[in-house]
């Protein structure tokens, strides 16, 4: 059994919120519901009054019988799924072995103190070295350079409560010892924690700041990463085992959305780009890179949802999706999309963990810490 989706985007000037959001992402709180109205997309909205409760479904060889899928969506079998899954990680693991190799003398340490250290850690370099422990990792460099420093920690990945992808750079704080780590996850697990990015991003974005609202859904088709979710892609998903593909590729789709400022807006080697401030103010898995690739402006050196990315491109919508569900007239041509993409192929990608802000682990009181650092880019 699963619920009737949709999928909504909204780009809106932040001092429009109230004035052009639907009454369901109004400012106010459900009676029945501790989350905000203009928090809950559509997604959720819908989710309380139209799940799909017959049981009859479960006596038919599938759930989509008679369905006339689109020409763009082709349901797939777990095995195939696996398969293709299967295929990118090993491409994955083998990246992973290209991470940087990180020497003492290498660490920018932004802040430290005898249980909490902040690091700007540089792309290409993997967070944590994964399976394979012999991959150089920014947590095994700092584990190594402080030494007797980190208390009752077993391994590098003890100190770590949050990651940034191998590609990005950026802010990201490490535990020294067990009550930090115990005080760090309570904070991220709270929210007590404040993160912005910088990124260079395909074209000028029209407007200065707006929001995207949009659902996001894991991709059966390039796993394991994800897409935007819609209702014929939901639909695609009813046949599936979760025996086979496992329980998180079948997972309702997550609310979602990203906040954006400009900065500036540029020219890189002679073509337009945005500098931009992004917000995930609901944290999704890739949450910033699908965001940005459906609103029009991918992330330049984007390998995964930029136009030549091994994920979907535009967020995995078409056309006829972009103009319903995404409507952007300032949307980047795809020629130039192409013609950036090929310039920045061999770059890193511009995305940079650039402000940091959270309650300190262990003070008393609340004590609170920030830290800004400039971006490679």
């Amino acid at each position: 059994m699963r619920l009737a989706l949709a999928s909504t985007l909204y780009l809106l000037s932040v001092s429009q919120i109230d004035s052009f959001a639907p009454p369901s992402q109004k400012r106010g709180r459900s009676p029945s519901s501790s989350v905000p109205f203009y928090s809950r997309t559509p997604v959720e909205t819908q989710s309380e009054v139209v799940e799909e409760t017959s049981t009859s479904n479960s006596h038919n060889a599938s759930r989509n019988n008679g369905y006339q899928f689109p020409a763009h969506v082709v349901p797939l079998t777990g095995e195939e799924i696996n398969a293709r899954k299967d295929s990118q990680l090993q491409k994955l693991r083998m990246k992973d072995k290209t991470s940087t190799f990180l020497e003492k003398e290498d660490l920018k340490i932004v802040y430290e103190d005898n249980d909490i250290i902040v690091v700007d850690k540089p792309s290409g370099v993997l967070t944590v070295a994964g399976k394979d422990k012999n991959n150089p990792s920014l947590a095994q460099a700092v584990y190594e350079a402080l030494g007797d420093k980190v208390i009752d920690l077993p391994s590098a990945d003890h100190m770590v409560v949050h990651r940034l992808g191998m590609d990005t750079s950026g802010l990201i704080v490490l535990a020294k010892n067990k009550d930090a780590v115990r005080g760090l996850n309570g904070v991220f697990r709270e929210r007590n924690v404040e993160r912005q990015y910088e990124a260079l991003v395909v074209g000028h974005v029209g407007k200065d700041e707006g929001l995207i609202s949009l659902p996001i859904m894991r991709d059966y088709e390039f796993p394991p990463y994800v897409r935007i979710s819609t209702d014929d892609h939901q639909r695609a998903l009813l046949d599936l085992d979760p025996e086979v593909v496992g329980k998180k590729l079948l997972e309702l789709p997550k609310a979602s959305i990203t906040k954006y400022q400009v900065v500036t807006r540029e020219e890189k080697n002679g073509q337009p780009v945005t500098r931009v401030k992004l917000t995930s103010i609901s944290g999704r898995y890739h949450q910033l890179n699908v965001h940005m690739a459906a609103f029009g402006h991918p992330i330049v050196g984007d390998t995964v949802y930029g136009v030549n990315g091994v994920g979907v491109t535009n967020g995995g919508l078409t056309s006829d999706e972009l103009e319903s569900l995404a409507p952007n007239p300032q949307r980047a041509r795809d020629d130039l999309q192409w013609s950036i993409a090929k310039e920045s192929s061999n770059e890193p990608t511009c995305s940079h963990a650039k402000f940091l802000k959270f309650r300190h682990p262990t003070k008393e009181g609340y004590v609170t810490l920030d830290f800004t650092t400039e971006s490679p880019f």
